[in-house]
């Protein structure tokens, strides 16, 4: 029986943003919800919302214009805007591409929708530099500049929105819950640096950007185009604020930062960021989870991590569909020709041109993505009375043989990575393979990876199993997957999406199925007929268990294995008796209440920046 400090978990629910919209307006689509369109709307800016009503379409009003202020009805709101929102969101033809990138051998792709490419996301986060400058951490306020050549890049947007925006799950500050900030980590992934900045790395005879280079231009950019500037500006706006001119000034403020601990400061550890192709977010995860659980005479371990992923691979000017090429990519080409094809009814629209384990399966889209979610150990939630939406039972991540005549492609033994997970899963915490029924598909949209995704389940399997020493058929899981709702393919973040679709399925809620799954592949007869692939959503098991495995460029894999957090599973562990007692009384109520906390503050204004200033250890105020 494993003790509650060497059990991980999920605290609350992930924190995403993502080609289809924000977190709970993704949920929205995948539950099949009328609250889609007035959270659509959210983001966009066009409404307000009253973040108390249960429903999102209950006092919405005007955000802007003539009637801003003034109360809207769903029927008003989809008269007027329905159509625009639903065309703005998810994968589409995106105008101008083939003016910024000739070359280019498409148009589809999966950019953040409405306005938040430009705009709107920092006005959704609350990251423009008006909020920072009237805000509690106004002494930054120079890294969020409205030039946008100073501003954050968008994959370091991202990664503010989904990393602060997973915070709202805790019932107390988090300076509150973990004192000391060295006790604190954030675990990133990524695929790409901060690309848009390189892409304003001009030759020395180009021209000038109209209106000329702002100052400090050179050192911004060089920030923005590394893969690690987007967490290490999370880690910032939490950490304890100290002007460095004043302190310069005045070195005696500096005493502030002494720790209770002698010898060490009062700052968070540094923030690590993973990159592995799009197998990064789940490797972050097997990378941060030992050091949550390792114990050594010295070793500051963290008590609570925040996982984060994010890419803008679409970047500065659409370049990496160049990269490509046709034959990975869903072109309008391939969509019309598969079109003009079937002639019975069955045509597709670019929304569900991504179709996975389908024989329409002919190429990806890119998109972009981040998102955040809270990890830490069993132990310090029951103390904390944190609301667990999952345990964490098993991680792994392996390479491969193979694919090396050309290194973007997927080779052999990616099974390892699932062989891990599974065996910690019964190893440690004694669930076997006949205790996961969802798979959180890698389903890129090629028909290769159709086959590879789920051959290389298969023999994870299988190769658990035999590990297991258990016999016979295995069960059929349920495959699901966010590329097929609209999210495109998010490249490193693409698990830890993944990932958030496990927590809602392990809690019971409505998790994705696959869409745009109408005629299975011929190709996957033989291996389809071990899973269940439908197009319709699970309603998710409050007492089961998921599986995510990801593949990646270069041979990079990486799996985890979830199971609900529930009275039975809880009591597995070794728990102190009157703490486990105390939670699991109070557990409908702390659930509840983590519930309408993160549904006020996504359905609020400044998302990012509200979180930042209620859960940052204080400094020079």
């Amino acid at each position: 029986m494993l003790r509650s400090d060497q059990v991980l978990v999920t605290v609350g629910t992930a924190c995403t943003i993502s080609a289809v919209g924000s977190t709970e307006t993704y949920q929205a689509l995948v539950a099949q919800s009328e609250e889609f369109l007035p959270l659509a709307a959210f983001d966009a800016g066009l409404v307000e919302l009253d973040p108390e009503a249960p429903s999102a379409a209950d006092g919405m009003r005007w955000a802007q214009g003539e009637q801003a202020g003034q109360p809207v009805s769903l029927d008003e709101l989809k008269r007027l805007h329905g159509a625009e929102l639903r065309a703005q969101s998810g994968i589409r033809h995106v105008p101008g591409v083939r003016d910024l990138a000739p070359r280019v051998v498409t148009d589809i792709a999966a950019p953040l929708p409405h306005d938040l490419e430009t705009v709107g996301l920092r006005r959704l986060a609350g990251l423009r530099y008006e909020d920072i400058r009237g805000s509690g951490l106004k002494e930054m306020h120079g890294l969020f500049q409205n030039d946008p050549l100073l501003s954050p890049s968008l994959q370091a947007q991202l990664f503010a929105y989904g990393a602060l925006g997973a915070l709202a799950g805790l019932p107390r500050p988090l300076s509150e819950l973990v004192p000391n900030p060295l006790s604190f980590r954030v675990a990133s992934a990524t695929a790409f640096g901060g690309n848009e900045a390189l892409g304003q790395w001009l030759r020395p005879d180009a021209p000038l950007p109209e209106g000329g280079f702002p100052k400090d231009t050179f050192a911004v950019r060089l920030a923005h185009s590394l893969g690690s500037h987007g967490p290490a500006l999370v880690s910032t706006m939490l950490a304890p604020s100290f002007s460095i001119s004043r302190v310069l000034k005045n070195p005696e403020l500096r005493e502030q930062l002494k720790s209770e601990e002698v010898g060490f400061t009062r700052v968070p550890q540094a923030p690590a960021t993973a990159v592995g192709a799009c197998a990064s977010s789940l490797i972050a995860l097997a990378d941060i989870a030992p050091q949550l659980l390792f114990d050594y005479p010295g070793f500051q371990r963290p008590q609570v991590v925040l996982l984060t992923a994010a890419d803008a691979a679409l970047q500065p000017r659409y370049g990496i569909l160049e990269a490509f090429g046709g034959g990975a990519l869903m072109t309008g080409e391939k969509l019309a020709a598969k079109n003009a094809a079937h002639g019975d009814g069955s045509e597709r629209t670019v929304h569900d041109a991504l179709a996975p384990f389908d024989i329409d399966a002919d190429g990806t889209v890119v998109g972009h993505g981040g998102s955040g979610l809270l990890v830490t150990t069993l132990d310090f939630a029951l103390r904390n009375q944190l609301d667990i939406t999952s345990i964490i039972v098993g991680w792994g991540q392996s390479g491969e043989a193979g694919g090396k005549a050309h290194f973007a492609g997927v080779g052999f033994g990616g099974e390892n990575a699932l062989v891990q997970a599974l065996d910690m899963a019964y190893q440690a915490h004694g669930f076997g393979v006949d205790d996961f029924q969802y798979l959180a598909a890698h389903a890129t949209g090629t028909r290769t990876n159709s086959k590879t995704d789920l051959g290389t389940a298969l023999a994870g399997l299988r190769g658990a199993a035999l590990r297991q020493g258990r016999e016979g058929e295995l069960p059929k899981l349920f495959v699901g997957t966010p590329k097929a709702v609209g999210d495109g393919h998010t490249m490193g973040e693409t698990g830890l999406k993944a990932l958030s679709q496990a927590v809602q399925f392990v809690l019971g809620r409505t998790a994705p199925g696959v869409p745009t799954l109408r005629r299975l592949d011929p190709d996957l007869a033989e291996v389809a007929g071990h899973f269940h692939l439908q197009a319709e959503p699970s309603p998710g098991n409050a007492d089961g268990g998921a599986i995510c495995a990801t593949q990646g460029f270069g041979g990079y894999n990486g799996a985890v294995a979830l199971r609900s957090a529930n009275a039975e599973t809880l009591k597995r562990y070794a728990a102190d008796p009157a703490v486990l007692e105390a939670y699991l009384a109070a557990w409908p109520t702390i659930r509840a209440e983590r519930e309408k906390r993160e549904r006020v503050a996504r359905r609020s204004p400044k998302l990012a920046l509200a979180m930042a200033e209620r859960h940052r250890w204080a400094g020079l105020e």
